[in-house]
């Protein structure tokens, strides 16, 4: 039997096969069964088939038969192989009558294995998309128009802020909550899909809460999902999810939009949206009076030729700066070439929007008109200058004529004369400091006044300021010490501008501390600049005057009783020296304590 061409062919076929005697033993099995359970050769034949399969007995396998059917397919059969290790398997048990051998059963096996772990990965991914919906809030419905029946998930029903057991019909329901005025757009997708207009649709539509107190906004997407054989659409697949935040974020932003739309179109100030590249994007009403053109004209410009070529450079290197993000903004003067060819002065803010990468997507800039402002300061400046020469030279002439008669021996005055000849000296001084100051002053803030830079040792200039202001420490009772550990400092400075600064502060210095105190000044490297602090003892810098004390004609005490004397001037200027020779300059105070005003010098040559 064995030599038989059907056991020949028997033992060639590629699907794992057995027969199974009445008493369980293998008769017959191929080299795929073999190769299934990891023997060798024949190694299987005549050992009882309950080695390799799950089964106690015959008639366990028989069982699974039942009449008049002759055969049955088992699924639930664990294989084991020679090494013990669990094989899944699907198995067709055939069962017959053999005349010499009796019942005998054939074996079709079929290992599962790749099959299970195919079904456990898509039960997995079928968890993580439940979970994913969940986790989204997205309620999920199939609707059948034919039966006009819809089925929902338990996450629609949460949406809205109901449970499966609450309601009875979901249609009557959702349609009872949408907003009157919303209903045919809540339905319209639904149409769609079913007269074939499209195969998706979406909409959005308002639906009231459970308790009636709000609006939610709802978003469904819908498509269909079946035809039957004519064509009709049997059945439509759809989400609804809650987009109220959206929609909150979404009418706050058109809000903001509006009043900035408003705020631009109606400002008196001229405003324009400009492109990276200098061209204008959006120019409002203001600016076209400005610069005397009409909307339409303007857009065709650009700034580049729009401005006076002699201011060009400097506002193409900040707005280079701007770009680059080294500056946040930036606010200039210049001068503007309008539609008819006059020049316009004009007090530009530019500010820069940039994308989600940190590029420049547009700047928005504003422009007012200071022509003139410019004239007037211009004639104030004139005006000051004139005035301030006029008063210097004669001034000049009256103090050197009170020196000479202070000097006279021969003929000594009276105690009343020099009383009144030193009165009118120090009024003389306090004139002519006022008038350097006002002359100093308009030069600083014009930025007219010229300096010579060069690389100064600074404790050199700074023992040297002390020595000239000995005069205000002995007159106030202070001293002065200077404290420089190391002497071989060196920075860029102008030596005569440099020595203004120190007198300003060392006379201020002077004039409030407390008498018979030491003041102390301080020469310290910091990286790249060089810091000079200038500590006294006093009564403090008061809060309500720390804003202002930079300012012109500013001074801390200006009653009778405190007043120290001075212009006012001097700490502007001091700060206008300071700035515009590369340093930096502030104080710290403590009221009723130390206080200490500090500036720095560059140590690399300033640009």
């Amino acid at each position: 039997m064995d030599d038989s061409p059907i056991i020949h062919a028997f033992k060639h076929m590629q699907v794992p096969l057995m027969i199974v005697g009445p008493d369980g033993a293998i008769l017959h099995c191929n080299r795929a069964t073999h190769r299934l359970f990891g023997y060798d050769g024949d190694d299987l034949l005549g050992r009882p088939a309950f080695e390799v399969l799950s089964v106690v007995s015959v008639a366990e396998l028989n069982a699974h038969i039942e009449p008049p059917a002759i055969d049955a397919i088992i699924k639930t059969i664990v294989g084991r192989t020679r090494t013990g290790n669990p094989i899944p398997l699907v198995v067709q048990v055939t069962a017959w009558n053999d005349p010499e051998r009796g019942l005998q059963h054939a074996l079709a096996m079929r290992d599962i294995t790749d099959e299970i772990e195919t079904s456990r990965l898509a039960r997995d991914e079928l968890t993580r998309a439940n979970n994913a919906v969940k986790g989204a809030r997205i309620g999920v419905f199939e609707y059948n128009p034919i039966a006009d029946t819809v089925i929902v998930s338990d996450m629609w029903w949460e949406l809205l802020e109901l449970g499966p057991a609450d309601v009875t019909d979901a249609q009557v329901e959702w349609a009872g909550r949408v907003h009157p005025d919303d209903l045919d757009i809540a339905l319209e997708p639904v149409r769609s899909c079913i007269k074939n207009v499209s195969e998706r649709a979406n909409c959005e539509y308002r639906l009231r809460s459970r308790d009636r107190s709000r609006w939610l906004w709802m978003r469904t997407d819908l498509a269909v999902a079946k035809r039957n054989r004519d064509g009709k659409v049997v059945r439509i697949i759809g989400a609804m999810t809650d987009i109220t935040e959206r929609k909150f974020i979404e009418s706050k932003l058109q809000l903001a939009v509006r009043q900035f739309q408003l705020a631009f179109d109606h400002a008196t100030v001229g405003k324009g949206i400009v492109s990276p590249d200098g061209s204008w994007l959006k120019v409002n009403p203001a600016l076209c009076d400005l610069l005397g053109y009409s909307e339409k004209d303007l857009l065709k410009t650009d700034f580049q030729t729009l401005t006076h070529p002699d201011d060009l450079s400097t506002d193409l290197y900040k707005l280079d700066l701007l770009k680059a993000g080294n500056i946040p903004s930036y606010q200039m003067e210049k001068r503007y070439i309008r539609a008819n060819g006059s020049v316009m002065w004009g007090l530009l803010s530019v500010d820069v929007v940039r994308d989600a990468e940190g590029r420049p997507d547009h700047f928005i800039k504003q422009v007012s008109d200071v022509t003139e402002q410019r004239r007037l300061s211009e004639l104030k400046s004139e005006f000051v200058a004139t005035v301030s020469h006029e008063l210097r030279t004669p001034l000049t002439s009256v103090l050197g004529s009170l020196d000479l008669l202070s000097s006279m021996d021969d003929e000594p005055f009276s105690d009343e004369a020099q009383r009144l000849l030193y009165i009118a000296q120090e009024n003389g001084k306090r004139l002519l400091a006022l008038v350097n100051d006002i002359l100093d002053f308009e030069k600083f803030s014009v930025r007219q006044m010229r300096f010579n830079l060069s690389q100064q040792r600074i404790v050199d200039l700074v023992d040297t300021a002390v020595l000239g202001n000995m005069a205000s420490a002995d007159k106030f009772g202070v001293q002065f010490n200077v404290v420089a550990p190391d002497r071989s400092l060196s920075g860029y400075l102008d030596p005569k501008r440099f020595h203004q600064v120190m007198t300003n502060l060392l006379s201020n210095a002077a004039k409030f501390a407390i008498k018979g105190s030491i003041i102390d000044v301080n020469v310290e490297s910091h990286r790249k600049t060089i810091k000079i602090s200038i500590v006294n003892d006093g009564n403090g810098i008061p809060d309500d005057f720390r804003s202002q004390i930079f300012k012109p004609f500013s001074q801390a005490f200006s009653s009778v009783k405190s007043f120290k004397g001075g212009t006012g001037l001097g700490l502007s200027i001091t700060k206008q020296i300071v700035e515009q020779i590369g340093g930096t300059i502030s104080f710290d105070s403590a009221p009723g304590g130390r206080t200490t005003f500090w500036f720095t010098v560059p140590v690399d040559e300033p640009s």
